[in-house]
């Protein structure tokens, strides 16, 4: 099973704990993983992270090949299901329209098709109605979602 990155699996670490100038060895095992097949990401997500001119961009230039995949036409089918779910679930018009212009849709989509698990720092909230998270989103499709601290435990890494 293949681990899909959240756009915060990237974000998050680069600015706090797993800095590039402290922790070179997080991003030295992503893009390792990646080629070997067992980390992704999907182009929503890479189009997020590059927007600004920053080092997860420039880290990006050098090892994006292997981690974010292309779009995929086959998708569509699995977006429409997720669209349909969070538009007949009582979420907010503007939690739905926002949940569905992000990349944090086409991950659950992208995890549908491919039977993928996702890693995220982002936590459930199944009571609020004002923002989608991607667990709720996930479990809802029988995605299963991990931090990035589990998806190093699972695959044995030690810095």
């Amino acid at each position: 099973m293949t681990l899909l990155l959240d756009s915060n699996a990237f974000l998050t670490p680069a600015m706090t704990y797993y800095a590039f100038d402290i922790c070179g060895s997080y991003w030295s095992w992503i893009a390792q993983a990646a080629a070997a097949g067992d980390v992704k990401s999907i182009s929503p997500v890479k189009r997020e992270l590059c927007q600004k001119d920053d080092q997860i961009k420039n880290w990006i230039g050098m090892h994006g090949a292997d981690i974010f995949m292309p779009d995929d036409s086959a998708v569509r089918n699995t977006m429409a299901q997720v669209s349909m779910w969070a538009n007949s679930n009582g979420y907010t018009t503007a939690a739905v329209a926002e949940f569905l212009s992000k990349a944090d849709s086409y991950l659950v989509a992208y995890a549908m098709l491919g039977r993928h698990e996702i890693v995220t720092l982002e936590t459930s909230a199944p009571g609020s109605k004002n923002r989608i998270k991607i667990p709720d989103a996930a479990s809802a499709h029988g995605i299963s979602t991990i931090t990035p601290y589990q998806m190093l435990r699972q695959n044995g890494v030690h810095f």
